[in-house]
């Protein structure tokens, strides 16, 4: 058993403090560190003291860029990592164990649902899936005999469909039935949404996306309680998923501007959101989602969970996917690309990528059209890229 450690070896809230030095953070590439005698070596090296020692247990720049996003989860602290996955993976590795029962949304993003479905059965741990728009299916599950549910992990906005589910209402159940709660916040960080205090335990991000927000950096974090993340602090010490220095330093730049991107990107998106809802109207396409539209089929939880309508938008075409590659190739403005969240918007087809590990007949059970197109809207004048949109639809009329 490893010694328990004194203080937490990953990023806190820290106390507000006026600027004093360099205002640009200092970029620490060092692997290891000097100590001054061989009682600290033992100390740091047991984990029993924070500190620098060796870049896999942390390092200052990604300790800096975990107390912000654990400042901003209002979390007792946050755990960073070299991907999104990585964070996804290891939280689930990390609390889960063979005979344990986990519950994984049919509504998820698709490399969590590979890493659910392909791996954690190796394990020993049996994956269970629920709708996360249906709230009895989730009820049924948690009551069922045998061990009990573990874990239940889910997301809203949900990727690509951009439903959304009762996020409330989930940790609520969950919490009765004692199984921990993992959400992916990816496609709408805090200020849209505040999820730890809807009840969600452990929070994930792909930093990659939005933290990041200038498609330079691949990184993950997941924010929650001590006792939820220091398992997940050991787990990636042992398997070394920590994040390097210089991204971390990326991350820490983008972090100042986070507020306005999200405030400039969710502007647009309303307004190229709008335009797409006059192309339903017409026939011309066969629907727009985007959590901020009136007609949004979970408006009511919208305006009980978020305070803007995010970023992301999608949009089914008539004529299924053949339809759908054809917009996609008549794009002039918007880059044909996967991710989502920097100053670039970015269009791709969820069947071709984000989940293009499920076969139809399981995109179908998560209400993923193979006619979808997902738009991540990024800081460009949003009548250039409803334009672009609507030449592309047109031309393949």
């Amino acid at each position: 058993m490893m010694p328990r450690m004194s203080e937490p070896l990953y990023g806190t809230p820290r106390e507000s403090r006026p600027p004093l030095g360099p205002l640009s953070p200092l970029l620490d590439r060092s692997s290891t560190a000097a100590q001054p005698d061989a009682d600290t070596l033992r100390a740091v090296g047991e984990a029993r003291t924070a500190g620098a020692f060796y870049q896999r247990m942390g390092h200052p720049n990604l300790r800096e860029f975990e107390s912000l996003v654990a400042e901003r989860e209002g979390t007792d602290g946050a755990v960073g990592f070299a991907s999104g996955m990585a964070a996804i993976s290891a939280t689930l590795s990390a609390h889960l164990s063979a005979g344990d029962r986990v519950l994984v949304a049919e509504e998820i993003y698709g490399g969590t649902q590979a890493f659910s479905t392909h791996d954690l059965p190796r394990f020993g741990v049996t994956v269970e899936r629920f709708s996360s728009l249906k709230l009895d299916q989730l009820r049924a599950a948690l009551a069922t005999d045998g061990p009990g549910i573990k874990m239940v992990v889910f997301e809203s906005p949900i990727n690509p469909t951009l439903r959304l589910c009762d996020i409330r209402a989930i940790t609520a159940l969950a919490r009765e039935h004692g199984a921990t709660t993992l959400f992916d916040c990816t496609f709408a960080p805090p200020p849209i949404q505040r999820v730890a205090d809807l009840g969600v335990d452990l929070i994930a991000h792909s930093a990659t996306k939005f933290f990041g927000g200038h498609s330079d950096v691949l990184a993950g974090v997941v924010a929650g309680p001590h006792a939820l993340l220091e398992p997940i602090e050991i787990f990636r010490r042992h398997t070394g998923g920590v994040l390097a220095p210089d991204p971390a330093w990326l991350l820490l730049r983008s972090f100042l501007t986070l507020d306005l991107r999200l405030t400039a990107q969710q502007q647009n998106a309303a307004a190229v959101a709008a335009g797409l809802a006059e192309l339903v109207a017409a026939g011309e396409i066969a629907s727009v989602t985007y959590p901020g539209l009136p007609d949004h089929p979970d408006r009511e939880l919208f305006e009980a969970q978020m305070t803007g309508g995010g970023a992301m938008l999608a949009f089914e075409v008539h004529g299924g996917v053949e339809r759908a590659r054809a917009v996609l190739d008549g794009l002039q403005v918007i880059a044909r690309a996967a991710s989502l969240g920097g100053v670039e918007t970015l269009a791709t087809i969820p069947a071709f990528t984000t989940h293009v590990t499920l076969t139809p007949e399981q995109r179908a059970a998560a209400g993923i059209p193979e006619g979808l197109v997902r738009v991540a809207v990024g800081l460009e004048e949003p009548g250039r890229l409803l334009e672009d949109l609507l030449a592309a639809i047109r031309r393949t009329a």
